[in-house]
C-alpha cells in the first residue's frame, strides 16, 4: 500500500470523528492539538503521533523537536500531503509520576507546541493487560486532545494496564517482537488491520488458540480493513461484511431486548451505533448484540467466538476509542453503554 493511500484511509476516520468540519489549516497548527495518553501502568508500551502544519518554501529548511525528558522522539517525517510534517513519539514508563510537559515543533517561521500528558502508575497484580495495536492517539486520529476522553476513563475506571503501538506501512511485521501472553487481550484497530502481515495474523490467531482473547474492530468505511478483520477471524463461525448498513440502520441506539443476558448483567442496557457493519454469525460463532435493522436474520453488529483454548470477538465500528465518548457527535456514545461494552469485550469476565 502506498503512504497516500493509508493517510486517505484515516482520513475517512478524521470524518467520521471530528464534530464540525476541519478548519483550514494554520502554520504551527498541531493535530490532534495535544495528547493526554491518562493512565498508563510502569513498562507499558505508549507510542504516539501528532501531525503538525508547518509550511515552508525554504527546500533546506530544518526541523527542530524538542520535547520533555519523559518523551522520546521515535520519529520526524515529512507526510504525504505538502507542508505537514509527522512526529512520533514515546513516553518513558520506567518510573511512576504525574508527566507533563510540551513537545516542540519548528520549521522556517512555523512553531507548534502540544501538550503531553500522562499518569504513570505501579501495576497491581491482577490488574487486566491490553495491548491496542494502532494506537488511538495517532497523528491522523483527531482535531483535539479532548476526543480522547471517553477512552482514558473507560482505562482508569476498568483498572486497565494499556499498552499503544503505532502501526506504520514500512513495517515488516506489526506486532515487532512483542510477547503477546503478557497480555489478557489485544485489540486490533482498522489501520492496523489493513497493514498487517501473514506473520502478524499467525501470530493473533495462536495467541487466541493458547487462551487469549482478541478483539478486532473497524467497519466498511476504513477501507481495506473488513478483509483484514476477517483474516483474523477465518474459521472460527464469524465474517464481517464488508458493507455499509442500510439507511434505516446507519444510527441506531440498541437496548436490552438486542443483547445476550451477560452483556445485561454486566450492565448494558443501551447501545449506540452509527455506520456499523455487520457480522454473519455461524457455526461456532456467537451473536453479543443483534444486528437490529439490518434486514437479514443471524446478523450480529458484536459477536464472540471460541478459537481453541481463547476468543475472537468481532466489533464492526471503527474508531472504537470515539466510539465510547460521551459526545453528541455521529459515532458518539450520549446517554449510551458503550463504554461498559468495550469494557467486557476487553476484561475476560471472572469466573464464579
Amino acid at each position: 500500500m502506498s503512504r497516500f493511500t493509508l493517510l486517505s484511509g484515516v482520513a475517512c476516520v478524521m470524518a467520521l470523528a471530528a464534530p464540525v468540519a476541519a478548519a483550514p489549516p494554520i502554520a504551527g497548527r498541531a493535530y490532534p492539538d495535544s495528547l493526554p495518553l491518562g493512565t498508563l501502568h510502569i513498562d507499558a508500551i505508549a507510542e504516539a503521533a501528532v501531525r503538525v502544519f508547518a509550511p515552508t518554501d525554504d527546500p533546506d529548511a530544518k526541523v527542530k523537536v524538542e520535547a520533555p525528558a519523559f518523551v522520546k522522539v521515535l520519529k520526524t517525517d515529512a507526510d504525504a500531503k505538502p507542508g505537514y510534517l509527522i512526529i512520533e513519539i514515546a513516553i518513558d514508563t520506567a518510573r511512576a509520576g504525574d508527566f507533563k510537559g510540551e513537545i516542540a515543533v519548528s520549521r522556517d517561521k512555523s512553531v507548534a507546541k502540544v501538550p503531553v500528558s500522562a499518569t504513570v502508575t505501579a501495576r497491581k497484580p491482577g490488574t487486566p493487560r491490553v495491548l491496542v495495536v494502532g494506537t488511538p492517539f495517532g497523528a491522523y486520529s483527531a482535531d483535539a486532545g479532548t476526543q480522547y476522553k471517553g477512552w482514558t476513563d473507560v482505562v482508569t475506571a476498568a483498572g486497565l494496564d494499556v499498552s499503544y503501538v503505532l502501526v506504520r506501512n514500512d513495517q515488516r511485521n506489526l506486532l515487532r517482537d512483542i510477547n503477546l501472553a503478557r497480555f489478557n487481550s489485544v485489540l486490533v484497530a482498522d489501520g492496523a488491520l489493513v497493514l498487517q502481515t501473514r506473520d502478524d495474523v499467525k501470530r493473533l490467531r495462536a495467541y487466541a488458540e493458547n487462551g487469549g482473547r482478541v478483539v478486532v474492530a473497524t467497519a466498511a468505511f476504513y477501507t481495506g480493513s473488513v478483509k483484514g478483520a476477517n483474516a483474523v477471524l477465518d474459521g472460527y463461525g464469524l465474517e464481517m461484511l464488508d458493507q455499509e448498513p442500510p439507511p434505516a440502520a446507519k444510527t441506531i441506539t440498541l437496548a436490552r431486548d438486542d443483547f445476550t443476558a451477560e452483556l445485561v448483567k454486566a450492565g448494558v442496557g443501551t447501545a449506540a451505533f452509527f455506520r456499523a457493519s455487520p457480522i454473519e454469525v455461524r457455526t461456532g460463532g456467537r451473536v453479543l448484540v443483534n444486528a437490529a435493522g439490518y434486514g437479514k436474520p443471524g446478523l450480529a453488529l458484536v459477536a464472540t467466538a471460541k478459537a481453541g483454548k481463547g476468543e475472537v470477538h468481532a466489533l464492526g465500528v471503527s474508531v472504537w476509542w470515539y466510539w465510547v465518548s460521551e459526545g453528541e457527535g455521529k459515532g458518539q456514545a450520549k446517554g449510551s453503554d458503550n463504554a461498559k461494552l468495550l469494557g467486557w469485550l476487553l476484561v475476560p469476565p471472572r469466573q464464579g
